[in-house]
């Protein structure tokens, strides 16, 4: 028996490319003769969020705090594009609205069944995801909340993996277990798992020798 954590987009759901998708969403929608590209702001989504650089200390940016960063960074983010400021100021904050819409993400077809294959073998799930603050109301959406003891999310918890910290507070509800790390990124999850003491395994991405055991589908790990 173990404590398994999840990461949760691109490990057991995809919803490729999420942000650029809903920062788009939100300016269309505010202004539909905008004149600002799909790809201007995919350009932008690459930085700027507190998991681009989880060296920093994010501690105190937390909950709408969280949001308060990133409204700043969108708002920024359009008016480089060359929004007006009042349009700017009006989509960034309708972002955190449309990023919780149940259809930007697509559950993997073996998701269900790992999951509960991991439950059927006394393991107890957690989520444990560099994301927003409000995940649980998607995975209440996507009805996956009766799969896991616990979510855990950097915008939460301050701490974005690969960051110690928060593999450290993930561990303090589970102390003296068996702990496994399963996700797709190799830096936030294998190595972030493997310094915090936990086996890991690297979902959709290939293989990666510093993992314990690498799959290209979530039914192929063997619990």
């Amino acid at each position: 028996m173990a404590i398994v954590f999840w990461d949760f987009d691109g490990t057991l759901v995809y919803s490729n490319p999420l942000w650029s998708n809903s920062v788009y969403t939100a300016l269309k929608e505010t202004d539909p003769q905008t004149t600002v590209l799909f790809s201007d702001i995919r350009k932008r989504m690459a930085c700027g969020f507190t998991w681009h650089t989880p060296d920093e200390d994010y501690s105190d940016v937390v909950n709408d705090k969280w949001w308060n960063f990133m409204n700043n960074k969108f708002y920024n983010d359009y008016i480089s594009l060359g929004v007006n400021p009042e349009t700017a100021k009006y989509s960034a904050h309708r972002v955190r609205d449309i990023i919780k819409r149940k259809d930007n993400y697509v559950l993997y077809s073996d998701a269900l069944e790992v999951l509960n294959l991991s439950l059927s073998k006394g393991n107890t799930n957690v989520i444990l995801s560099n994301n927003y603050p409000d995940l649980e109301e998607v995975i209440k959406q996507l009805e996956l909340s009766q799969y896991f003891d616990r979510i855990i999310v950097s915008a939460k918890a301050g701490y974005d993996k690969p960051r110690k910290e928060i593999f450290d507070i993930a561990k303090t509800y589970y102390p003296d277990e068996n702990y496994i790390m399963i996700g797709d990124s190799v830096h936030a999850d294998i190595f972030g798992g493997k310094n915090a003491g936990m086996t890991t395994i690297l979902v959709h991405n290939g293989f990666c020798s510093q993992a314990d055991f690498c799959y290209d589908n979530l039914n192929d790990i063997k619990f």
